[in-house]
């Protein structure tokens, strides 16, 4: 019974102190990704044990005394004798296998040694893990201050990138007017060095005198 409502006390408040044993503490690692199977294990959750113990708190014995629905001052008594006893049978060489904590022993030089037993809850099991490919699935991007779906930028894309496509069409369509323009012009004045001149004759204008004949 005493093993039994200890190790509730450890799942729900992560540390245990028994004096003469140490302190249980309830770890508990992250999920993991499996990638050869496309799956995500759940987190394993596993208890160690330091060989400093505090001493229980008043909180503690409380809640023993209520979860064995005696009173507090007959909690902490048999609490004692329980850490008592477990530690006399460590002395002693015998193993103690605590269900869903692990096994407590005595080492060669006298120390308590702790092997814990891996704990898997229930409700927790693996999941699929495959990456998901939604083509043409639409969503929000944020461009400078506006907000626009994934599609509008694409056709916005498609069109600029159309537009710098035909460059050398407008180019093309300037050089070709340029050349039969050029052809134009020397059919009619012909192909000679004056053909490219200004053939017009300037005749200085007429100015009155700037001055005066004096008797």
């Amino acid at each position: 019974m005493m093993y039994e409502k200890l190790y509730q006390y450890l799942l729900q408040h992560n540390k245990l102190p028994v004096p003469g044993i140490g302190t249980f503490l309830f770890e508990k690692t992250s999920a993991q990704i499996e990638f050869s199977n496309k799956r995500i294990n759940p987190p394993t959750y596993t208890i160690s044990l330091q060989s400093v113990a505090a001493s229980p708190t008043t909180y503690f014995f409380s809640w023993l005394a209520n979860a064995l629905q005696i009173g507090e001052r007959d909690a902490v008594l048999k609490f004692n004798d329980f850490a008592f006893d477990m530690k006399k049978q460590v002395d002693n060489g015998d193993t103690i296998n605590w269900n869903g904590v692990g096994a407590i022993t005595k080492g060669l030089g006298g120390e308590i040694k702790f092997s814990s037993y891996v704990i898997s809850l229930a409700y927790e099991t693996p999941v699929a893990a495959e990456k998901v490919i939604r083509e043409k699935a639409d969503h929000s991007v944020r461009v400078g201050e506006d907000q626009r779906t994934s599609a509008e930028m694409v056709e916005m894309l498609n069109h600029q990138a159309a537009n710098r496509s035909y460059w050398w069409a407008y180019a093309l369509a300037i050089a070709l007017a340029a050349f039969v323009f050029i052809g134009w012009h020397f059919s009619q004045n012909g192909v000679n060095v004056s053909s490219t001149s200004n053939n017009q004759v300037l005749a200085p204008s007429a100015t009155n005198a700037t001055y005066k004949i004096l008797p």
